[in-house]
């Protein structure tokens, strides 16, 4: 088993939620602690709250993985005359690290708002994001290998991300041809000889690679190939890109009323409680958005998706007649919704845990609760 530090946690954490995806104002990252802090334990919690950090300190956790950041508001003192700061000072004597993933998880593939779209019945085929805040890019990778080492430089590539293409993996295309070179005086060829023209078979090795992943992709192939000096091409594909951001858009796999679907946003996200809004209440609706969090000010890309029902939390009551009178169906399921996160995140460090062999434990917090109380 492996050892484990801050920073291990934090590398797997950033290949589901990518930080370039996150908002400008949003303070995602470490908030406390070193990444060369050793871990033993992780709590996986929504929020840092002093719930959390005893039921951290309890059970010895040397890490807390969070959805909502630990400082949103700048601090500009650190003394103990402040409740919240009381918490900040706690977490730091007690040597806690505190990692944050937000708006990055929010947008992400894969991430919050496909968990939740997951949970309500959302068809996959044809889900959109509702309101893209960015777009990435596509690379095609060539790189011309020996054929002994083909298989070598094409699975680490593919162990980076390189050669995903939507639902598929490992995607890429051969040819096969003659590489010719003369080494000269300086070199330390791994085919050839200095001062002789080698020709050399070999393969040109294809395959997509998401902007984001170039750097490291080139990395990957020139530490597996033998060649001192690796030939490989990049070239940008400008028809393809790749759009993320907030909220989802598609259709129920079986078509419901608002106050039917109220009722599953309870159960689905195990909420005391939910408030909804309808035009028609024998409205059936089979195209619904979703968002996470705080999400009013977006019901108007919902509606522009072609959605006829909005689900997400704290909405206003303004804000709630302003769908209405679109004829926009809605379901406020508060913030605390985004609680699917804790179970979501466990099962994906544990997964991280046994593909690299750590010697950690994962927690879910259990101590966290929603801030409202529902009347019954």
């Amino acid at each position: 088993m492996n050892n484990v530090n801050v920073s291990d946690v934090i590398s797997q954490i950033d290949q589901l939620a990518p930080p370039d995806l996150a908002e400008s104002w949003d303070p995602i990252g470490l908030s406390f602690g070193s990444v060369r802090q050793s871990v033993k334990r992780v709590l996986v919690a929504l929020d840092v709250d002093k719930d959390t950090i005893e039921e951290a300190k309890q059970k010895q956790a040397d890490l807390i993985v969070t959805h909502h950041p630990a400082i949103f508001t700048s601090q500009k003192t650190l003394n103990q005359e402040d409740e919240r700061r009381k918490q900040y000072i706690d977490l730091i004597k007690s040597d806690i690290a505190v990692y944050s993933a937000h708006t990055n998880l929010d947008a992400a593939a894969g991430g919050m708002n496909d968990w939740l779209a997951d949970s309500l019945g959302i068809s996959e085929d044809d889900r959109q994001v509702m309101s893209v805040s960015l777009q990435r890019g596509f690379k095609k990778l060539a790189v011309y290998v020996p054929d002994h080492a083909s298989d070598d430089v094409r699975k680490a590539l593919h162990a980076v991300g390189a050669g995903e293409i939507g639902a598929y993996t490992d995607v890429s295309y051969t040819l096969s041809g003659y590489g010719r070179f003369t080494p000269q005086e300086g070199a330390d060829p791994a085919e050839g000889e200095i001062g002789k023209a080698a020709r050399i078979h070999e393969e040109r090795i294809e395959m997509m690679v998401k902007d984001a992943d170039v750097m490291k992709s080139i990395a990957a192939l020139k530490a597996a190939h033998p060649y001192e000096e690796p030939v490989y091409d990049i070239f940008t594909l400008e028809y393809l890109s790749e759009p993320f951001g907030f909220g989802r858009v598609g259709v129920l796999k079986e078509p419901l009323s608002a106050s039917d679907l109220a009722e599953k946003v309870k159960e689905q996200f195990d909420v005391d409680g939910v408030r909804y809004g309808s035009v028609n209440a024998d409205r059936k609706h089979t195209k619904i958005a979703v968002l996470g969090g705080s999400g009013e000010k977006y019901y108007k890309e919902a509606l522009k998706k072609g959605a006829t029902l909005y689900i997400t939390g704290d909405i206003s009551y303004h804000g709630a007649q302003d769908m209405l009178r679109y004829g926009l169906d809605f379901i406020d399921a508060g913030h605390y919704m985004e609680a699917i996160a804790v179970p979501k995140l466990y099962e994906y460090l544990n997964q991280c845990k046994e593909y690299n062999q750590w010697d950690i434990e994962i927690l879910k917090a259990e101590t966290q609760k929603d801030v409202f109380t529902y009347i019954k």
